[in-house]
């Protein structure tokens, strides 16, 4: 029953870490198109994806490759790309 559970969590932290990933590059896309309009476009969870792929790695590896578990928080642009664009402007505000 163990293996069944896991196997269910893969699955459902492997496919939310696909859909927001997905979700994450269509606005960016969409924010890129419409740089000249001015029209913004929210994104409805932006960590989600990045979050889900992180305990998807703790998931498989454990704690036997910690730097691992940055890899999908660098692939979602809703994640860690997102924060350092949040620092930028913050900075160029003041």
């Amino acid at each position: 029953m163990k293996t069944a559970d896991m196997i269910v969590g893969i699955l459902l932290l492997g496919g939310a870490f696909l859909i927001f990933s997905i979700m994450n590059y269509r606005i960016l896309f969409l924010r890129i198109r419409n740089k000249n309009n001015n029209a913004y476009v929210p994104s409805p969870a932006p960590l989600i994806g990045g979050l889900a792929g992180a305990i998807l790695v703790i998931a498989l590896t454990g704690s036997s490759h910690p730097f691992l578990i940055l890899l999908p928080l660098l692939i979602d642009p809703g994640s860690i790309p997102l924060l350092i664009e949040l620092l930028i402007c913050l900075i160029r505000r003041k």
